[in-house]
C-alpha cells in the first residue's frame, strides 16, 4: 500500500529555492549591491537544514506505518506523455530512499555550514553557495525520483553541478580542465543509463514506468535482455561513481575547493551509481551474470584505487582514491546481491569521508592552502582538534574495530565469502589492509614527525570553530554509526538491513559463526599489518620518497591518463580537425556558400538593367506589358 503525502516535493525544493535566491543575490553583488557574506551563509544553509528536519518527518513517518506498507508517494503533476509512456513528476519515499535522505541532508548540512569559514573572503562567496544548494536539491531528485527518469533529471543535474563546482575557481586553467574532464566522463556512461532506461521500458511493457510498476512487471523482461538492461545501467554508474574504466576524473575533481570534495566524495554525487544498483535490485536479482560483472568490477576497481592511493603525494588525492577504492567494496556488495551491506557502506562512509576530507581541507587552510603531505609534518600539535577527528576518520577509514567502517566494509566481506566468492573475499582483505597503510602513512606524515616547513608550521592555527564543530559531529558519526547494523556475532540484530528490506530484493547468505568469525579476524589482521608498516616508515621524520621501478609505475598511476590520451582523446582530437579541415568546409559549408554565390552572380547579371532612370523603366514597363500581351493572346488562341 502506498500512502500519498504532499510535503515530499518540498524537500528538493527547499534548496533549489536557495539556489535561485542566493544566484539572483549574486547577480545584484555584481550590479554593484552590497550584500554580506554573513547573508549568503545563513541563506545558504536554511534550504539544507530544513529539509533535514523533513527527512526525519518521513523517516518517522515510514516508522510509524506497517514493514510492508512503508511507502509514500506524491505527484507534483504530468510532466509528459509520448505513445504508451506517460511520466509524472513524482517522488516515493521508501526505507532506502528514507535512509538515502537522512545522511545526504545531514551530511550536507554539515559541510554547507563547514563552507562558511571555509571560504570566507572569496569573491564568489555567494555563487558558491548558489551551486551547493543547487547540488543538494539535484541530488534530492536523484533520491526522490518514483521512476528512473525523474532519477535522471537529478543525476544530471548533480552532473552539471559537479562541473560548475570542480571548476569554480576558473582563473586555473587546470581547474577547469579538470571540471571538464569530469562532465565529459560522466556524459559517457550517462549514455550507458539513457539506452538502459529504453531497452527497460521496451522489455518491460507499458504499465507504468515507476519502481514499484518495474517491480511488479519484472517478469516481463525476458533473460538477455534482463542482462542488457542491467550491464547498460551499470556502464552508467561506472561514470557517476568512478569505476574502472570510468573512474579517471574523480582524483581530478580535487580541483575543486574542499567541501565540494566533501560533498562530492561522501554523501551526494558518487554513491548515486551504488543507490541506482539498489534501487533496481529486483532486476539484478534475476540476472547473476550482471551482479558478478558488477561485483568483479568493483572490487578490482577498489584494488587498482588502493595501489595509487599508496604512492599519492597530494592529501586530498590520498582521499580520493580512497573514495574510489571504497566505492568499489560497495558495488562489490550489491554485486554479490548483499543490497543491504552495499546501502550500509554508503551509509557510514558519509560520515567518516566527509570528516576526513573536511578535517583535510582544515589542515590545508592553516597551512596557506598547501596540500603536499611532504611539505607538513609535526601539526599534531598545532591542530589539536584537527588531528583528533581525523584520526577517528582514519580509523573507520582503515576498517578499525569498532568504528563505523569496520562494521559495514566487514559485512560486504562476509557476504562474499559466504557466498561463495572466495576470490573477492580475499582480494576486498588484501585491499582492506592497503587501505590502513596509505591512511595512516597519510596521518603519520602529516600530524607526526618533525615539521618540514618551519615557516608555514609556525604560522598554522586551529581552524574556527564553525569549521571545527562539524568536524566533531562527523567524528561522533564515524565512531557510532556502524552499531546500527550490528550483527547477531556481536550482540546486534542489524537493525539497518530489516530497515531496508521492504525497499530490496536481496539475497541472504548463511556462512555459519565460524565462517564470519573468519571474515572478521582476516578483516583485523589487515588492518593491523596496513598500520604497523606505515608505523614503522612513517611515524619518525623521513625524507620524500623516490620511486623506482614498480614503485614509480605506481605513483604515476600505471600512466592511464596517459594512456587514453594517447588512445581517445588524441585520435578524436584528429579526427575532429580533419572534420574542421575538410569535411566542414567542402561539404558542410560548400553547399551554402555556393548558394550564396548563385544569388551574387544573379544580382551583378541584373545589375546592368538598374539605370537608375524613370524613362528607362518606363521603356522596361512597355515591354513588359507587350510581351505579357503577347503571351495572353497567344493563350487565347
Amino acid at each position: 500500500m502506498v500512502h500519498n503525502v504532499s510535503y515530499l516535493g518540498f524537500i528538493p525544493l527547499l534548496p533549489l529555492a536557495g539556489a535561485l535566491i542566493l544566484g539572483l543575490m549574486y547577480l545584484a553583488t555584481c550590479q554593484g549591491k552590497q550584500i554580506s557574506e554573513r547573508l549568503y551563509g545563513i541563506l545558504g544553509c536554511i534550504g539544507p537544514v530544513l529539509s533535514f528536519f523533513m527527512a526525519l518527518r518521513v523517516f518517522f513517518s515510514l516508522r510509524g506505518l506497517p514493514e510492508q506498507e512503508r511507502f509514500l508517494s506524491h505527484v507534483a503533476y504530468t510532466w509528459f506523455s509520448t505513445g504508451e509512456l506517460d511520466i509524472p513528476m513524482g517522488f516515493l519515499a521508501d526505507p532506502l530512499s528514507a535512509i538515502m535522505l537522512l545522511f545526504v541532508t545531514f551530511v550536507g548540512s554539515l559541510i554547507h555550514i563547514y563552507s562558511i569559514g571555509y571560504m570566507k573572503g572569496d569573491a564568489r562567496y555567494g555563487k558558491f553557495f548558489a551551486y551547493l544548494n543547487l547540488f543538494l536539491g539535484s541530488m534530492l531528485i536523484l533520491v526522490l525520483g518514483d521512476g528512473p527518469v525523474v532519477m535522471f533529471v537529478g543525476w544530471e543535474g548533480v552532473g552539471l553541478c559537479s562541473y560548475l563546482l570542480i571548476g569554480f575557481w576558473s582563473d586555473d586553467r587546470s581547474n577547469v580542465m579538470a571540471g571538464n574532464k569530469a562532465f565529459i566522463v560522466n556524459r559517457i556512461g550517462d549514455l550507458g543509463f539513457v539506452l538502459g532506461m529504453g531497452f527497460l521500458f521496451w522489455g518491460i511493457g507499458a504499465d507504468g514506468f515507476d519502481y514499484l510498476s518495474l517491480k511488479a512487471n519484472a517478469q516481463n523482461l525476458t533473460a538477455p535482455v534482463g542482462l542488457v538492461v542491467c550491464l547498460l545501467l551499470f556502464v552508467g554508474a561506472t561514470g557517476k561513481s568512478a569505476q574502472i574504466p570510468l573512474y579517471v576524473w574523480l582524483p581530478d575533481a580535487m580541483a575543486g575547493p574542499t567541501p565540494v570534495s566533501a560533498l562530492i566524495h561522501a554523501a551526494t554525487m558518487v554513491t548515486a551509481g551504488v543507490y541506482m544498483v539498489a534501487r533496481f535490485s529486483f532486476l539484478y536479482a534475476h540476472v547473476p551474470a550482471a551482479g558478478e560483472i558488477v561485483a568483479w568490477i568493483g572490487m578490482l576497481t577498489a584494488l587498482l584505487a588502493a595501489i595509487f592511493g599508496m604512492y599519492q603525494d597530494d592529501i586530498k588525492k590520498i582521499l580520493a582514491y580512497s573514495t574510489v577504492s571504497q566505492l568499489g567494496y560497495m558495488f562489490a556488495g550489491v554485486g554479490v546481491a548483499a543490497y543491504s551491506a552495499g546501502i550500509f557502506h554508503v551509509f557510514t562512509h558519509a560520515f567518516f569521508k566527509a570528516l576526513l576530507f573536511l578535517a583535510a581541507g582544515s589542515v590545508i587552510i592553516a597551512l596557506h592552502h598547501e596540500q603536499n603531505i611532504w611539505k607538513m609534518g609535526g601539526l599534531r600539535s598545532k591542530l589539536p582538534t584537527t588531528y583528533k577527528t581525523m584520526l577517528i576518520g582514519g580509523l573507520a577509514l582503515a576498517g578499525c574495530p569498532p568504528f563505523a567502517g569496520f562494521f559495514s566494509k566487514d559485512e560486504i566481506l562476509y557476504s562474499a565469502l559466504a557466498s561463495g566468492h572466495v576470490l573477492i573475499w580475499m582480494i576486498g582483505v588484501v585491499v582492506a589492509g592497503m587501505t590502513a597503510y596509505y591512511t595512516f602513512r597519510m596521518i603519520f606524515v602529516v600530524f607526526h614527525g618533525t615539521p618540514r616547513d618551519q615557516e608555514a608550521f609556525d604560522h598554522a592555527h586551529e581552524s574556527p570553530k564553525v569549521m571545527t564543530v562539524p568536524l566533531v559531529i562527523l567524528a561522533i558519526g564515524s565512531v557510532f554509526a556502524g552499531f546500527y547494523n550490528l550483527p547477531a556475532i556481536f550482540g546486534g540484530h542489524q537493525k539497518f538491513s530489516h530497515w531496508l528490506a521492504p525497499s530490496l530484493v536481496e539475497h541472504h547468505p548463511h556462512g555459519g559463526v565460524g565462517l564470519e568469525i573468519l571474515a572478521v579476524a582476516a578483516s583485523v589482521v589487515a588492518f593491523v599489518i596496513g598500520v604497523s608498516i606505515a608505523y614503522r616508515k612513517f611515524s619518525v621524520p623521513v625524507a620524500e620518497p623516490v620511486y623506482k621501478g614498480f614503485n614509480k609505475f605506481g605513483y604515476h598511476k600505471f600512466y592511464v591518463d596517459e594512456l587514453y590520451h594517447t588512445v581517445i582523446v588524441r585520435p578524436y582530437q584528429f579526427i575532429g580537425k580533419a572534420i574542421s579541415r575538410a569535411i566542414e568546409p567542402f561539404v558542410i559549408d560548400a553547399p551554402v556558400q555556393a548558394s550564396g554565390w548563385l544569388y551574387r552572380m544573379f544580382g551583378l547579371a541584373f545589375k546592368v538593367f538598374q539605370a537608375g532612370y524613370v524613362k528607362v523603366y518606363a521603356i522596361y514597363m512597355v515591354i513588359g506589358l507587350s510581351v505579357l500581351s503577347l503571351l495572353v493572346s497567344q493563350s487565347l488562341n
